[in-house]
């Protein structure tokens, strides 16, 4: 994406770092979890729903794919617009990866907030 200018390069580096940090978080917390985790928690605490601890993996899987297509869109997207004019491209480009990356940072700040649930055992609210 360095192709597209600087600040292109640069955002495609945060969005695929930001989609690659919730599957690291699940590698390393996931094995020291125990097998039945609290999913759903009531604001009393009570606990509502237990589930495996494997269905931890499902906002990262989800960042991680959501990071990459989009990451691609921007590519393909970009090279469509080149054609008609390079600045034309590079905003295509940014903006793109701009949505990619508010999208990242969303993931990331559900994925820590479930895995505080989890491993707490209570919500935040």
């Amino acid at each position: 994406m360095f192709k597209y200018g600087k600040k292109a390069g640069i955002m495609s580096v945060v969005l695929i770092v930001l989609a690659v940090v919730p599957l690291i978080t699940a590698a390393i917390f996931v094995p020291q979890m125990p097998e039945q985790v609290a999913m759903r928690i009531a604001q009393s605490g009570e606990v509502m729903r237990w589930g495996s601890r494997y269905e931890m993996f499902v906002v990262p899987v989800f960042a991680v794919l959501l990071g990459l297509a989009t990451y691609m869109s921007a590519g393909k997207q970009a090279r469509a617009h080149e054609i008609d004019s390079p600045a034309m491209a590079v905003v295509t480009a940014e903006r793109f990866l701009r949505n990619g990356i508010v999208t990242g940072v969303v993931l990331n700040l559900a994925n820590a907030y479930m895995f505080y649930a989890a491993l707490t055992g209570h919500g935040l609210f």
